[in-house]
Formats: structure tokens, C-alpha cells, sequence
């Protein structure tokens, strides 16, 4: 499932998690992001995400946040890819 930004900004504390590189996180992010790379996220979701959370995924360009989404959703994790990603 995707979402635009400018729908989930006006959410208390939403969960975002920047999925990109930690250098590319580093370079810039949105405000209250979490960094959790793509391959240790895939890898390892138990680890950091819980099924009672809704959980929005950004990437670059919106297409890496998409597919994991739907990985995520199909394991029962409650998760929205951010369209366009973050690109800075």
C-alpha cells in the first residue's frame, strides 16, 4: 500500500522508518525518521517492528519502500510505502 507524505504528516508520532544507506540517511531525512537499511530490515523485522504498530517506509524513490511493503504486509505487519521516497 503506498501514502503521500502530505497525508501522514498530520499524524501523531507516525512510525517512519527511512530505509535507504545510513551515508544517505546521514545526508538527510525527514524530521523523526528512524534509519533501518532495507537489508537488515528485510532480514530481520521481528527485530524491529510489532505486528499492534502501523509502520510508514521510505526509500529514494518510493520503488524499494513499495516492495518491502508488501513483504511486510504479507508476513501481517501493518506497513505503507511513502510515494516518491526521499531524495536529497
Amino acid at each position: 500500500m503506498e501514502i503521500d507524505y502530505e497525508e501522514i504528516k498530520y499524524l501523531e508520532n507516525p512510525n517512519i522508518i527511512d530505509i535507504r544507506e545510513h551515508y544517505l540517511y546521514e545526508r538527510g531525512h525527514l524530521k523523526g525518521s528512524i534509519n533501518i537499511p532495507l537489508r537488515v530490515l528485510r532480514t530481520m523485522p521481528d527485530k524491529y517492528l510489532s505486528f499492534d504498530k502501523t509502520y510508514y517506509l521510505i526509500c529514494e524513490t518510493g520503488f524499494n519502500s513499495k516492495r518491502l511493503s508488501t513483504i511486510l504486509n504479507n508476513k501481517g505487519y501493518h506497513t505503507y510505502s511513502i510515494k516518491s521516497g526521499y531524495e536529497k
